[in-house]
């Protein structure tokens, strides 16, 4: 039997503004965000093997094995699309954190995509990858983008950002995750979406190479909610900073903070002044391909 297999790299958001919730339209009851995301070496491993019956395999006891597993809806979805009876099993070697903010389900389905077409011999261009991948989860279509990008969601603007810049980080896992649905829920939105200036001065910084620039732009309307609620976050990201990190935010919605390190010898030191689950990523891999 015929199988595939491929590295899923995930992504950090360097900053986040939930502008508003949708009203009308489709995407009514999502929200539109403005956010600068940014694909790092973390990476779970995923395998797909054909197979008489839809199978999703993973000893992360958080992911779910049935069809509300998000690589399966990929699959039922191309299925219909293309009208193919085939079926996969999927292996999935997590890596990327449940529920800590880094897309780490999305990283999956969008590989889930590319392994099925090349799988299956699919007719399935940019264009068309993005627009299906959005109806499975609006953080998806962001990794056919390239390596960094501002990226709304719902409101489908996704402008590529080509900046020369790469970062070294630590990113501090607090062992709980956090709900996205439960962080939407406890938006305050009289605060949301006042440091939208910062994202447009980061965009800038990014294009020109302007480090300093990016990292004090660096922001995340998520933490005024979910620091209440996870007071534990806010002081990791004070030890961050008092461990001499060049800046330290939330990722999406958390639990996972991110420290920005000025070297990735800093890491050791930091971790052990951090005490707490740490993992050293850098800048998605440049010979990784860009769809």
């Amino acid at each position: 039997m015929k199988t595939v297999s491929a590295q899923c790299f995930t992504r950090i958001t360097l900053a986040l503004d939930i502008v508003g919730r949708i009203e009308k339209g489709p995407c009514a009851g999502y929200h539109e965000l403005s956010a600068i995301k940014h694909k790092i070496s973390l990476h779970d491993f995923l395998t797909v093997t054909e197979s008489s019956r839809m199978r999703v395999v993973c000893d992360n006891p958080e992911v779910p094995l049935d069809a509300s597993n998000i690589c399966w809806k990929v699959a039922d979805l191309l299925k219909t699309e293309f009208g193919i009876s085939s079926n996969v099993t999927i292996v999935i070697e997590k890596h990327i954190p449940v529920q800590g903010g880094l897309a780490g389900g999305s990283a999956n389905a969008a590989t889930m995509f590319l392994l099925l077409r090349d799988l299956w011999g699919l007719n399935l261009d940019k264009s068309r990858l993005m627009s299906l991948s959005r109806t499975v989860g609006m953080d998806v279509p962001f990794y056919f983008a390239g390596s960094t990008a501002l990226d709304t969601e719902a409101a489908g603007t996704l402008v590529p950002l080509e900046t020369p810049l790469r970062f070294d980080a630590v990113l501090v896992t607090p062992g709980f995750g956090v709900s996205t649905k439960q962080a939407y829920a406890n938006i305050d939105y009289s605060r949301i979406g006042r440091d939208r200036q910062k994202t447009l001065a980061m965009k800038d910084c990014l294009l020109r190479g302007d480090r300093d620039g990016v990292l004090a732009a660096m922001h995340n309307d998520f933490e005024q909610t979910v620091f209440s609620r996870y007071p534990l976050l806010p002081v990791i990201k004070k030890r961050l900073l008092d461990a001499g990190c060049a800046g330290a935010v939330l990722s999406g919605s958390g639990s996972t903070m991110i420290g920005f390190l000025n070297s990735p010898d800093d890491f050791e030191r930091v971790r052990r002044e951090i005490g707490m689950r740490s993992i050293l990523v850098s800048s998605c891999p440049e010979q990784v391909p860009v769809i």
